[in-house]
Order: structure tokens, then sequence, then C-alpha cells
């Protein structure tokens, strides 16, 4: 790993308590911490991380500024990413962007304020970044979480005219930008239908070896042509120990559902996570009562839900084979975890070979 940069401190991720806060074990004392990420970092944010804090004069004493994923340090600070891409700027350090004789920054455009206006002569550009967090291998993704103020922004700069869209992407080793239509389908089309609007760059950073970017490496933006159709996983959770009407004890933990569907997998999504959603899906032996806790879809034509339910099997699942609510013949597969796989790298890597490993 990298060396640190000293004020940074090492500590261990407990758990994220929400999308702002999290509780942090240092110097064997559990603490509070500022989480300065509105993002999911499900792949990053997992118990027992290595994670490294900033000090910050706030209500809580630090924020988290890097979380170390496979030996490496994530920058998640949004804010700071901003900061620094700046600097790039100002230094003439962002490749096809360095013919400019003022920069603003936060600039108001109709509703919106993007993070950068440029100038050159009688030429102006406005500048949108978005901080990419979310890899898998040589590819970089973005959004990790629905975002429909990114896609917002994606309009606002395609009606401006005169708009560049930036990924900043926070890991040196990237090949490949994709946009992440797994989790967020609606970015993904609308970025599609204005490409041709706006000026596209990803930039994969390169780090010294104390974590200062010392130059930007441009690298190609996929928009793939892909339909909403796929695969998807339901991580439901049981709170407690039950006996059904059949005598059958549900244990408490988690259960896995997995299915695949020729029709749009994130409008059966809503559907499942409505009310009265699992009531309709899953045979009332006390599952339907439980909570849906985690959405995973796969957009895919090559995978099967067969081939999910093995690795989740592989991987210390324990597999039961319901009756079907509706049909009455039609076999449901559920798959039993103990504790959330959701919080183990395993999992993690799992999900992201599905979504990514094509590229």
């Amino acid at each position: 790993m990298q060396k640190v940069h000293s004020p940074l401190l090492k500590a261990t991720l407990i758990k994220r308590v929400n999308r702002f806060v999290a509780e942090i074990l240092i110097d064997n004392k559990k603490l509070h911490v500022y989480v300065p990420n509105t993002g999911r970092l499900s792949e990053l944010a997992l118990p027992g991380s290595e994670i490294l804090l900033s000090p910050i004069n706030a209500k809580y004493r630090y924020k988290i500024l890097y979380i170390i994923k496979k030996s490496f340090p994530v920058m998640i600070d949004s804010t700071y990413s901003n900061s620094l891409f700046y600097e790039l700027l100002l230094n003439k350090k962002v490749p096809e962007l360095c013919l400019f004789d003022s920069i603003t920054r936060e600039p108001v455009y109709g509703n919106h304020r993007f993070d950068f206006l440029l100038k050159h002569i009688n030429e102006k550009s406005f500048i949108e970044l978005k901080s990419c967090t979310l890899f898998y291998k040589k590819t970089g993704s973005f959004p990790d979480a629905v975002s429909s103020r990114a896609s917002e922004h994606i309009k606002s700069l395609a009606e401006s005219g005169k708009g560049k869209l930036v990924f900043f992407v926070l890991k040196n080793d990237i090949e490949i930008f994709l946009p992440n239509y797994h989790t967020d389908f609606t970015f993904y089309e609308t970025l599609k239908e204005n490409r041709s609007r706006i000026d596209i760059h990803a930039f994969a950073v390169q780090y010294d070896d104390r974590l200062k970017i010392r130059s930007l490496r441009e690298i190609p933006v996929c928009i793939p042509e892909v339909k909403p159709d796929g695969l998807f996983l339901l991580i439901i959770f049981n709170s407690e120990e039950t006996v059904n009407n059949d005598g059958e004890i549900i244990e408490k933990g988690f259960y896995i559902y997995c299915s695949g569907t020729e029709k749009n997998i994130f409008r059966v999504i809503k559907t499942l996570k409505g009310k009265n959603g699992l009531k309709r899906l899953l045979p009332d032996k006390g599952f339907s009562r439980m909570k849906i806790i985690t959405d995973l879809p796969v957009v895919t034509d090559t995978i099967t839900t067969g081939d999910v339910t093995k690795q989740l099997i592989k991987n210390s699942g324990i597999p039961l084979n319901l009756q079907d609510n509706n049909t009455g013949s039609q076999n449901i597969d559920l798959v039993y975890y103990k504790n959330n796989p959701a919080d183990e790298s395993w999992f993690w890597d799992m999900i992201l070979e599905l979504r990514f490993g094509e590229y």
C-alpha cells in the first residue's frame, strides 16, 4: 500500500450508520465520523475495512477520506475531489482542458450549479465533474446509486450547448469507463441520448507514492447498447425466528431471492418493493411478511439465475425450495445466510463480476 500523508490516521470501519455517519474503531475506541459521500459505497464500506481519516473542525472530529480496497486507497470525499480537480486545472494538468483564461467555480445555469466554467477569449464551457469510486478490475463506472440529479445535470449540459462531462476516476490502473446501467438505467439512457450534444471525458488519476495526484490519463468512455432486461437479486431480512402455520421454523437471518425476466427488471423490482409485493411473490408461510433490504439488478442476456444460485451456494448459502404461491406448482428458490452476505467482500466481488466481468 502507498504511504500515507501525515495528518491522516488509520482506523477500522465498524459499520455505516447512515448516509453521512459511520462508526469506526480507532485506538481501541469506538467513534462516529463523517462520511463525505452520499453514494452507497456498498462494495467499499464493508465492516472491517481499513480506512484513513482526516481531522475536521465540525460536529465530528474526523471524516473518512480513503477506504482501502484490495490494498489500494480509494478517495471517497466528493467535495475534496472537486478541489483536487480544480488544482489540476489551474496547473494545466488536465488533458484537453488546458486552454482557458479564467475558471469560475460553481457557476449558475438555470436552476443548476455546474462545477466549473472555463472561459477562453470569447468562448466558455461548463464542466460537470463526477467522481468515480466504483471499480472492478480495469473498469470504472458511475454512479454507484440512483442519481436523478446526475441525469438532470446531463440534460442541462446538453441544453447549454457548451457542456463538458468529466468522470474523475480515482484509481490509477483503470483502462475503460462505462455508465453503470445496472444501478441507474435512467442515467445511462440520458447519457446515451445526449452524448452527441456534450463533450464526455474520463480521466484516471496517476498517484505518486504519497497519494498525491501527479497527472491524469484519459481513458475511453464506452456507452454500449443494452436493454433493461436480465436478472435481479433481492436480499430479504427476517428479524426474528418464527414458526409458520405449518409448524415449520423460519430462521432469523437473510434470504436471497434471484429471478430472471424478459421484462424491464427495474419495473419488476419496483413492483416487488411496493405494497404487498412480496406477498404476491412468495408463499404465505411467513416469508411474505419479511422486508426487502437490498435489490441488485444485473442487466445481462447471457447469465442465468442458475449460475447465480450456484455461486451463492458455493459461498456457504443454504438452498430452500418453496412452492409458488400463485401457481401451486412452480418452485421458488431462496438461499439462506445467517449473517448479511452484503457485508462480505466475496459477495460484492460476485456482483461486480456479474455486472462488469465482460469488460
